[in-house]
């Protein structure tokens, strides 16, 4: 269907004088109907481009790119090719969630019974028929991915190019409706090609792909190589990687939970791992909300009362499915909305970064983007030049490589650093993060969470929200579980986040999955391959399992 032959991809270089710099070297690859195919890069590698050139939008730099065997025509493949990017807003073209999902399909020019009906299939099918009178931008992140997945599949493409476009949704949803269209391309419907920066593996039947070293090539379960750090492959997979640099592992290297235990020797019955007890903050409050709720004019309560403190030098997480109120309180908080009732009180000083802080960026470099609330408020240059380096280098961006680039030019995961970074370098006495990590490598991932613990230290409060429960356990002090019913949003629970994880019962009504790294270090306590208790999220569970299988080997050669 969608052909690739040598087809190759570069960027121009900083300046005239400097060579482009390739994104991959020559792809000859071959896509059908049937197929699903998963691609993993970390930033910058160049998905994205893949993604666009797959569409049509972006011709190679050599090779070429064929529809059905004939030349691809730019901007033409609609709607035998459909595509989906991150952000949504600059994807919507009506004013309506009923007129989105029919504005493409007026463009076919299909009979209005026939438009009337593939609307009101699609909007059922993807679960926004109660949205259907909503302004697009009103809604929450996880509802506009929805709303524009259902535009597109109500015109029944044959080709579904999705490049991160699911990032903002919850992890139940998210996951569900990826399962939902790799079934469907298996079965012959479709062709589905999709990219994503989570540790979540390949779904059954889909051919899992990296680009690394600008080449993109097929994932090798049996290889020799270890999978590269920057890549955000499977947990499951890097974890049987480290068993078998360990003489532990004779196998495929594993992609989910179930394949890891199943191949793990003797696994015995799950430990319950001790529930750690983080000691209490005793800062003083810099965020409080007493009773605190909001609906918009004239529609039902959207969040319902609230308490909520956030105290100097704590890190607080907001978690919940799509649309349960996460940002709602984020905005409260930085006074962007005012309850409805009850009251808000926040220090001054506060720094929010938006769902997608990218739209931040306005610069004619990164270096004046990330330095343009200092010049603002009167920071001398030299003082700009250095918060700024060392806020970009603080979100792991190198500033002799990035400072000098054009915001535009930078991957979105690497726009989002840029953006976080701005907000560093002002240091606000509380920092607002809204779905920090999405669309992040595991690199970015974790010079965040570093980025998170130095303010922390700082004595600056941090409330952020996120789908991301690998990060929010690594990062957090306390999580706040939302939910959403015909009523509105409420929270359900506040705590730990290692106890919170245990509540199977809280987890249920709150339709959120625990951190899969919950489940891979019961697994490894259970095959007596783990004795380190102090695991909080996916890295820390990888070094404590290189921690006992060392420990394990340096045993047996004193006894030997």
């Amino acid at each position: 269907m969608i052909r690739l032959e040598g087809a190759s991809a570069s960027v121009p270089g900083r300046s005239r004088a400097e060579s482009p710099r390739i994104l991959f070297d020559p792809i000859d690859i071959d896509l059908r109907a049937g197929e699903s195919h998963l691609v993993l890069g970390s930033n910058g590698s160049g998905k994205s481009t893949l993604v666009r050139m797959l569409a049509g939008l972006r011709p190679p730099a050599s090779g070429g790119v064929f529809l059905d065997g004939a030349p691809m025509a730019p901007g033409r493949a609609w709607p035998s090719v459909a595509v989906l990017f991150e952000e949504p807003d600059p994807q919507f073209l009506a004013d309506t969630v009923e007129g989105e999902i029919a504005f493409g399909l007026e463009s076919l020019a299909l009979p209005p019974g026939e438009i009337r009906s593939r609307t009101a299939a699609a909007m059922e099918r993807f679960h926004v028929a109660d949205l259907a009178w909503r302004e697009p931008y009103s809604l929450s992140g996880g509802e506009k991915a929805r709303v524009l997945l259902a535009a597109m599949m109500a015109a029944g493409p044959r080709a579904i190019l999705l490049d991160q476009a699911l990032a903002h949704l919850d992890p139940e949803t998210r996951r569900a409706l990826e399962r939902d269209l790799v079934e469907r391309a298996l079965a012959g419907e479709c062709l589905l090609v999709r990219t994503h920066q989570d540790w979540d593996p390949p779904l059954p039947g889909e051919t899992l792909h990296v680009i690394e070293r600008a080449s993109l090539r097929k994932v090798d379960r049996d290889g020799a190589e270890p999978p590269s750090a920057d890549v955000p492959y499977p947990l499951a997979l890097r974890a049987a990687a480290l068993l078998r640099e360990r003489g532990r592992w004779t196998f495929p290297l594993a992609m989910t939970v179930a394949e890891l235990r199943a191949g793990l020797e003797a696994p015995g019955p799950l430990p319950r791992a001790p529930i750690s007890r983080k000691p209490a903050v005793t800062g003083d409050p810099a965020i409080t909300l007493s009773g605190a709720s909001w609906s918009p004019p004239g529609e039902r309560r959207m969040l319902a009362p609230i308490d909520l403190e956030v105290r100097a030098g704590e890190v607080v997480a907001l978690i919940g499915r799509s649309g349960s109120g996460k940002s709602t309180i984020l905005k409260l908080a930085a006074g962007l909305m005012a309850p409805s009732a009850g009251s808000v009180h926040a220090a001054r000083g506060a720094g929010l970064a938006l769902e997608y802080p990218e739209r931040q960026l306005f610069g004619r470099t990164v270096e004046e983007d990330v330095a343009a609330l200092l010049w603002v408020a009167g920071v001398p240059e030299r003082e700009r030049h250095d918060r700024a380096r060392a806020a970009l280098e603080t979100v792991g961006l190198d500033f002799d490589r990035f400072g000098t680039r054009v915001p535009a030019t930078l991957s979105e995961g690497e726009k989002r650093r840029a953006a976080i970074a701005a907000l560093l370098a002002d240091r606000p006495a509380t920092l607002l993060l809204d779905e920090p990590t999405a669309g992040l490598d595991p690199g970015g991932r974790a010079a965040l969470a570093r980025a998170i613990r130095a303010v922390k230290e700082e004595g600056q409060a941090v409330l952020l929200a996120s789908h991301d429960l690998d990060f929010v356990s690594g990062v957090a002090d306390r999580v706040v579980v939302l939910a959403r019913d015909d009523g509105g949003s409420a929270a359900l629970a506040t705590g730990d986040p290692a106890a919170i994880w245990r509540d199977a019962t809280l987890l249920e009504r709150a339709g959120l999955p625990a951190p899969e790294f919950v489940a891979l270090a019961d697994a490894f306590r259970g095959a007596g391959l783990l004795r380190d208790d102090d695991v909080r999220d996916g890295a820390s569970l990888l070094g404590a399992l290189a921690r006992s299988l060392d420990a394990a080997h340096g045993a047996v050669e004193t006894s030997a």
